[in-house]
């Protein structure tokens, strides 16, 4: 599935309401503190769906400047709604395709990106186009999933830590270390079959080798 009706999906049928009311603020910290220092930086959320982290970038990091970009509009109208004028970063929301990154070489100096390259038509232009606009010397993080991990998003990359590191070092970007993401919330939602997945999900994380998500911390040279 790709253009028009991948953006279908994600405009008609993706669980944005459902990101709104049940965020992990927690969850998305750990990985998005792995950015520090953050006070002042510009910063690049890429695929930042209703935009938590770039909130949360904001209040909690202090950075000067936040782009949120996201390929679906549904999410951004959310994103807008819950973000207030009181925030002490300038926020702005972005409508584009992750792999044709809209701004300009060496733009920012912070990026981040949580469940989301893995969508990408093409994974390898993201990455690639991640690196085009961060600076020398810029830091970024992303989280993606282990090789075992599926969802329901029609487009949907798998990888293991290896597999994920030569992307990301052909992308032109330096692995500074790799942390683990422990998943979703054991108790996300009320569906009983889903709390026992996530349940098994999160002691299987436990084992090395099948981290549930990568959280990989890049610095570009």
């Amino acid at each position: 599935m790709q253009g028009p009706a991948l953006r279908e999906f994600y405009d008609r049928e993706y669980h944005f309401g459902e990101d709104v009311d049940r965020p992990n603020p927690e969850r998305l910290w750990r990985a998005v503190r792995e950015l520090e220092p953050l006070d002042g930086a510009t910063l690049l959320d890429l695929g930042c769906g209703v935009g938590w982290a770039t909130r949360i970038a904001a209040s909690r990091g202090h950075v000067r400047d936040a782009v949120g970009l996201d390929f679906s509009r549904t999410a951004l109208e959310h994103a807008a709604a819950n973000t207030t004028d009181g925030s002490p970063a300038r926020i702005v929301w972005v409508c584009g395709d992750g792999t044709m990154l809209p701004f300009a070489d060496g733009a920012f100096d912070r990026a981040f990106s949580f469940g989301s390259m893995e969508h990408f038509p093409d994974v390898a232009a993201g990455f690639r186009e991640l690196a085009r606009v961060l600076r020398s010397g810029a830091v970024a993080v992303t989280v993606v999933p282990n090789f075992y991990v599926r969802t329901a998003q029609p487009v949907e990359h798998r990888d293991t830590e290896a597999g994920w590191r030569r992307l990301i070092v052909a992308a032109g970007l330096d692995v500074l270390r790799v942390r683990a993401d422990p998943g979703p919330a054991i108790f996300k939602n009320s569906r009983p079959a889903r709390i026992v997945l996530r349940l098994g999900l999160r002691l299987l994380g436990c084992i090395p080798a099948f981290r549930y998500q990568f959280i990989f911390v890049m610095r570009k040279p």
